[in-house]
């Protein structure tokens, strides 16, 4: 990463701060400093650099995004919603604001090889989020209990009992006694039956849970 020029853009004094202190001492890196909207140095449009941004600063939309070869967002504290954004921006990476200076050099080294830079832990952690958000609320079974709707739901997603123990941290007899008192609660007789209760608006495969 000979020379390579890192820019930032945002208003984050203290992670303005950090980078200072990370990328100015080490000389594979051109670290150009940091920018806002106002203050965008026409010489960075169309070079090859990296740009990092402030995913917090509601003012970044307004930079010239097309113009960046390669865009690395940095959150306060970046969840799963923070990665699907990246995603969507057609990001290069997403890093905490204050990761440490191990962990940035290994994600601009990461960006310039043409990979997507995520901190291990950033990604554990969004994993963990994510397997324990709850699964969406059908209004035509709002009197079960939460528990009993998470099932449901991912039942009717054509879950196994092992893969819903396995997503929601609990053995599969617990899942099929839980089902068991909704198939008697509904009055309907297996799975067909709940499918038919039961209709996901989004479809999702088994290969796309984690």
């Amino acid at each position: 990463m000979a020379g390579l020029p890192v820019l930032a853009f945002g208003r984050d004094r203290r992670w303005a701060a950090h980078l200072q202190r990370v990328l100015s001492l080490h000389g594979d890196v051109e670290w150009c400093g940091v920018f806002t909207a106002e203050t965008f140095p026409t010489a960075a449009g169309g070079r090859r650099a990296i740009w990092l941004i402030d995913g917090d600063d509601l003012r970044s939309p307004r930079l010239p995004l097309g113009d960046a070869p390669a865009k690395v967002y940095c959150f306060r504290h970046p969840d799963v919603a923070s990665l699907r954004t990246c995603a969507r921006l057609a990001a290069s990476g997403c890093l905490e604001k204050l990761a440490s200076p191990d962990v940035l050099l290994r994600a601009l080294r990461a960006v310039e090889a043409g990979l997507f830079a995520v901190d291990t832990s950033l990604l554990t952690r969004a994993l963990a989020a994510e397997r324990r958000a709850p699964a969406p609320v059908d209004n035509n079974l709002g009197h079960l209990t939460d528990r009993q709707r998470e099932i449901v739901h991912w039942a009717a997603m054509g879950m196994s009992n092992k893969q819903i123990g396995r997503r929601l941290g609990i053995s599969p007899e617990t899942v099929k006694s839980h089902l068991h008192q909704v198939f008697e609660r509904e009055g309907i007789s297996g799975r067909v039956a709940l499918l038919a209760l039961h209709r996901p608006d989004e479809k999702a495969t088994v290969d796309e849970i984690v």
